[in-house]
């Protein structure tokens, strides 16, 4: 997601300290006077737990200019911490009433700052929102509306209800503070996200957030039926009677048998293939490669691609949903203890907190004789009559499981996480080794023979990527933050040299391990990943190590990684070292086929599992949509049909694993509580009926796969442009010619530009809004040896729309140039010396038009912004200096990399559209489609 947009009251500070109070209160005014809510200081700020609607963030404060984040925190009990780049700090303290005052210490040239909550997606289907003690009260959006700003303007207050009439408020701030509410779905993230500037001056050195639980009304509306649908809309396969689910007993054998899926062996794979591949029968599942071909193989040497379904289970899993503090949105809830038991959580301390309408349908359906086990058993005869062949993630292992003899992917868990780092453990601390010995020499000698294993997961969805800016903020007490004081003590002889590098006043290294330190320059960024190289391969070494310690028959199948994570070659490269098979959580709808094959290549060629996915339909289910929705569930299913034959056809990839069995419960899975996700991901809906137009299409390819995947048969493609396009297909490559005397006039005409003709951006390089029609642009670029020059002339219906400033003038009309001056074959994340150059099209303003995103500095950027003739667009030059894109001696013949962006906000809007001349909507982080720029005489 790109920043937020916002804007900023231009102030001039000279206040050296200031006291902000933050009041959190909860209560019910339509029954009782507000009282204080649960608060403490987690991660991210401070965290408020209110009866009825779950829990909140409201995030650390950000400091602008400069976009400054926390570099380290000290939490110790109900008082904070935090320092900022340039020796700022903030104190914070939680006081009675629920109130946290804020004082800030030394801060310099600070104009304002930020904080912001998520909203969670379920507040779409029925919630509202009102923004000012006098704004109109409006919906949350069910479905991404086709402008994702739901609000933008000045503002003191915010208030938003949940679907059951609970309220809570947000108000405090001065009246003319900026706020922001919006749909974050424009940027593929299912939550809704509201963040407030506040401008730092005399006149607001006191603010008070107040949180209040206004409640409900005596008597609400049910959100959900007695069978775990949403009251709120219809949709195909709805249950109404309990007798329905009666009738589905007799019918669903029938149609069950008449699923034909193709015919395996006793493990899942493909008879007969032993012999034609010339496989080998090790009494285990491996990989094999064959004809540059990745082959995973069955115990009896059979080839079997793994299809896998991720939390195949019920009961305790995604089907489950939190229901105390909101009981009575439900219509029907059994006791505890009786004939319905079996449908609340299994685990004692959950048992009366969370509950499975599934788990209920179940009982309905078969009687309450009907264990478990039982239906564990009919579940994966089911997902084998569609083709599916294995037991994918968070799934365990049951009685049923082995009696059916179906195959299973397994988990073991490192250690506890870093902290600012999801999920990755410490692999320089001796305990955190110690404690994963003593936990797997148990766990893994007791499986290690089982031949139903095909292999092990060591984590989901970490974030190996905060690794360079968490680490550095660390205190010494930490083995990781140690381990990179004796590298930086190592390559510096004193502690000036370092000083001078990292652009920090340290006293000497012993104060280094107990220091915040930013990551701001360029040696400071190269010492990171110096670092990050040596603490991956530390962290594969030790896993690979200690597993095959007491397990040497299974495949080791990776850290199930997200694709901005994985999209990291050091990362790629030490993983690729020590794993069998590489794990992507690989949410799509088109299949970049040149990414992954570049994570391929990083990894050295190491096979890959996508190990989770989805796609969903809101319309056609009782659960809700997601960035990955379908118009149907039939489409849902070719979606998926064209996910698996295309990753089959890759030639890498030996298996996948859809998420889930079941659709996550209406009111949010259960172990997160009131915010939990909610979506229509299952093969079967809460009344235990498949998706069966989904289902038919599920088939079709498991009966294409081994045709696609051995035989090179042509993949599927669904009649989709979203699974057609993807940005960077061809690599651009344009000239800049020298301007050949004097210097270029910044004034929106061509005098003195060389006589080159311009590039075209046509509106068919939509990356981002709905339609592309009368926006477009022409270029030119040249150079001398001070600046690059761009000129653009842009067609835009409604030109010159911008009133951002900074880092948020992508949100408003103008041009974004992406630079990159080193190591210009290397795709993947942005280097220290790439940049990102935001120029408004704000005719009007003479300064504050120009931004390079995390530049120390702000250079002088001397632009123009003129309006066409007819209207319908504008003319914008700017003259560049090399030195703020990291170029030192520009000359005939220098390579750089090289992309621009056209954003389009309609009058009195903002950004709802943007061009690309050759990649994509990923640019701000991913530098590898973007084009090439050639210096020319």
């Amino acid at each position: 997601m790109p920043a937020s947009a916002s804007r900023l009251i231009s102030t001039v500070s000279v206040v050296s300290r200031m006291v902000a109070v933050l009041v959190v209160s909860a209560g019910s005014a339509l029954v009782t006077p507000a009282m204080a809510a649960e608060m403490a200081f987690n991660d991210g700020g401070v965290g408020v737990k209110v009866k009825g609607m779950g829990e909140f963030t409201v995030s650390y404060p950000e400091l602008q200019p400069g976009d400054r984040k926390v570099v380290q925190k000290e939490v110790s009990g109900q008082h904070a911490v935090l320092t900022y780049p340039g020796d700022t700090g903030i104190t914070m303290d939680i006081v009675a009433g629920g109130k946290v005052e804020i004082r800030f210490r030394n801060p310099g040239d600070l104009k304002s700052f930020t904080v912001n909550t998520f909203i969670g997606s379920q507040y779409g289907d029925g919630g509202t929102w009102k923004i000012g003690t006098a704004g109109e009260v409006k919906p949350f959006p069910l479905k991404k509306p086709e402008k994702p700003f739901l609000f933008q303007g000045n503002a003191g207050s915010l208030t938003f209800n949940d679907p059951a009439g609970h309220s809570l408020t947000i108000n405090g701030y001065p009246d003319y503070s900026y706020m922001q509410l919006q749909d974050n779905r424009e940027w593929n993230w299912n939550t809704f996200y509201w963040q407030v500037s506040i401008p730092f001056n005399n006149g607001c050195d006191k603010h008070e957030i107040v949180i209040n639980d206004v409640g409900s009304a005596a008597k609400i509306a049910f959100q959900v039926d007695r069978f775990g649908q949403t009251t709120r809309k219809e949709f195909p396969g709805k249950v109404k009677e309990e007798a329905e689910l009666k009738a589905d007993v007799a019918s669903e054998g029938a149609y069950y048998a008449s699923l034909k899926p193709p015919g395996t062996d006793s493990w899942g794979g493909l008879p007969g293939t032993k012999e034609k591949l010339g496989l080998k029968a090790t009494g285990f599942f491996h990989t094999e490669k064959k004809a540059e071909r990745w082959v995973m193989v069955d115990p009896d040497g059979n080839a079997f691609f793994h299809l896998g379904v991720c939390s195949f289970g019920y009961g305790s899993g995604e089907d489950a949903t939190y229901i105390l503090d909101r009981q009575d949105i439900y219509e029907w809830l059994p006791p505890v203890e009786g004939e319905f038991s079996a449908a609340y959580h299994p685990e004692s301390w959950w048992h009366d907190k969370a509950f499975s309408f599934y788990a209920a349908n179940v009982i309905r359906k078969y009687g309450p004789d009907h264990t478990k086990d039982q239906q564990l058993g009919t579940l994966v005869d089911r997902v084998r009559s569609i083709g599916f062949n294995s037991i994918g993630a968070f799934s365990g292992n049951t009685p049923a499981f082995t009696a059916k003899h179906i195959p299973r992917m397994e988990m073991v868990g490192v250690g506890p996480a870093l902290p600012g780092i999801n999920g990755v453990s410490d692999p320089f601390d001796a305990e955190t080794l110690k404690r994963m010995d003593d936990d797997w020499s148990k766990w893994l000698t007791t499986n290690a023979k089982d031949p139903l294993i095909i292999g092990y997961f060591f984590a989901n969805e970490q974030a190996f990527e905060d690794i360079p800016r968490a680490v550095p903020q660390l205190s010494g007490k930490y083995a990781a933050k140690r381990k990179l004081v004796e590298m930086l003590q190592k390559k510096y002889p004193t502690i000036a040299a370092f000083n001078t590098a990292w652009g920090v006043q340290v006293s000497d290294f012993a104060a280094v391990g107990d220091t915040g330190l930013p990551v701001t320059t360029k040696a400071a960024f190269a010492d990171m990943q110096a670092y990050v190289e040596v603490f991956l391969d530390t962290y594969f070494q030790t896993i690979t190590t200690t597993f095959r310690k007491y397990d040497k028959n299974h495949l080791m199948v990776g850290n199930r990684w997200q694709p901005g994570t994985a999209n990291n070659e050091a990362l790629c490269r030490a993983a690729g070292k020590y794993m069998d098979v590489i794990s992507i959580n690989y949410y799509t709808l088109g299949v970049d086929q040149g990414f992954m094959e570049r994570l391929y290549k990083w990894t050295g060629g190491k096979p890959q599992m996508w190990s989770e996915f989805y796609y969903t339909s809101g319309t056609e289910s009782n659960a809700a949509s997601t960035n990955l929705d379908m118009k149907s569930q039939q489409a849902r299913g070719q979606a998926y049909r064209t996910y698996v034959e295309k990753g089959a056809s890759l030639g890498f990839v030996v298996g996948i694993e859809w998420f889930t069995l079941i659709d996550q419960a209406v009111t949010g899975r259960w172990f997160q509580k009131l915010d939990g996700e909610r979506a229509n991901t299952g093969l079967f809906n809460a009344a235990d009926r498949p998706y069966r137009d989904m289902v038919a299409e599920m088939l079709a390819a498991h009966q294409d796969l081994y045709a696609v995947w051995l035989d090179g048969k042509k993949p599927y493609i669904m009649d989709d442009p979203r699974f057609n396009g993807g940005a960077g297909k061809l690599q651009k490559a344009m000239q800049a010619g020298r301007v050949a005397n004097g210097s270029i006039t910044i004034d929106g005409s061509s005098k003195g530009w060389p006589g080159r003709p311009p590039e075209l951006i046509g509106s068919d390089r939509l990356v981002m809004g709905k339609e592309g029609q009368g926006l477009e642009a022409t270029f030119k670029v040249c150079w001398d040896d001070q600046h690059l020059y761009i000129l653009a002339n842009v067609t835009d219906p409604t030109p010159m729309n911008n009133t951002k400033s900074g880092a948020d003038l992508w949100g408003g009309d103008g041009l974004e140039l992406f630079i990159g001056s080193e190591a210009l074959d290397e795709p993947g994340t942005l280097r220290f010396t790439d940049h990102q150059v935001l120029l408004g099209a704000k005719a009007e303003a003479k300064s504050g038009r120009s931004f390079i995103v995390n530049a120390a500095k702000q250079p002088d950027i001397r632009m123009s912004v003129t309006p066409a003739v007819d209207g319908k667009g504008y003319t914008l030059e700017a003259a560049i200096p090399w030195a703020a894109l990291s170029v030192t001696s520009p000359k005939d013949g220098t390579q750089l990399l090289f992309d621009l962006g056209i954003d389009d906000a309609p009058k009195g809007e903002d950004r709802t559209r943007q061009l690309m001349w050759n990649g994509g909507l990923r640019n701000s982080g991913d530098r590898s489609y973007w084009g090439r720029l050639q210096l020319v005489p």
